[in-house]
């Protein structure tokens, strides 16, 4: 089966491009105080800085937050590159301003357009915390008649294995239930986030309060490692 996916099981181009934004001012305050000019400014520095540090937060209202803060950073100093064609500009520095912009935008294009918020597998609400992932491999029924494995665990969804000799004919988007035999038999209603060669991915729907307490109660009862 071929692999299908509409999200990242482990968000690292986010975290990698995050830390490129963090390092921006960092570098400029570094060059600068070993050459005595800066490319930046001190709104640029925050703004670019907060940027970084706020992807590097699986949530959805974070990660809007850095988008945003790239954004303002971006308009911020495009403003200024126009109101500074002043006679002695330092063309170096021009150059390296509207480089570095430019470079922000490609981190904000990339990760608005192929990973969005769906990386944090479309967790809680906006104003919710995340829901931690922990790897619980326990025996779990998917769809009423395939016995297999979870990989991982939260009370927003599961990571299930695909055992090799199932035929699994449904796709991302489509409802599925997931009985979790060691967790009470409790049976879970979710739709399908993305799908791999030897796993897929649910996230929970309809699923009460009661019932992710107790997930949640039995996940920290097991003394489990994050995921």
């Amino acid at each position: 089966m071929k692999s299908k996916s509409v999200g990242l099981e482990r968000p690292r181009v986010v975290q990698l491009a995050a830390a490129v934004l963090i390092a921006m001012p960092v570098l400029d305050i570094f060059m600068g105080q070993r050459t005595g000019s800066f490319i930046f400014d001190g709104v640029s520095w925050l703004l670019i800085f907060g940027a970084g540090a706020t992807l590097m937060v699986r949530h959805k209202l974070a990660w809007m937050l850095g988008i945003l803060l790239s954004v303002i950073f971006v308009l911020y100093n495009l403003i200024i590159l126009v109101n500074s064609t002043v006679p002695g500009a330092n063309p170096v520095f021009q150059t390296a301003k509207l480089m570095d912009c430019l470079l922000v935008v490609f981190i904000v294009g990339t990760v608005f357009y192929f990973f969005r918020y769906p990386y944090l597998d479309r967790r809680q609400h906006w104003f919710a915390p995340t829901g931690n992932r922990f790897a619980a491999q326990i025996p779990v029924v998917l769809n009423g008649n395939i016995q297999t494995t979870s990989l991982d665990l939260s009370y927003t969804g599961a990571k299930v294995a695909l055992p090799e000799s199932v035929a699994f004919d449904l796709k991302v988007g489509d409802r599925v239930s997931l009985l979790l035999t060691e967790v009470d038999d409790l049976l879970c209603q979710g739709r399908i986030l993305e799908i791999h060669a030897h796993h897929v991915r649910i996230h929970f729907e309809d699923t009460s309060s009661q019932e992710q307490e107790l997930i949640r109660q039995w996940l920290s009862s097991q003394n489990l490692p994050k995921a």
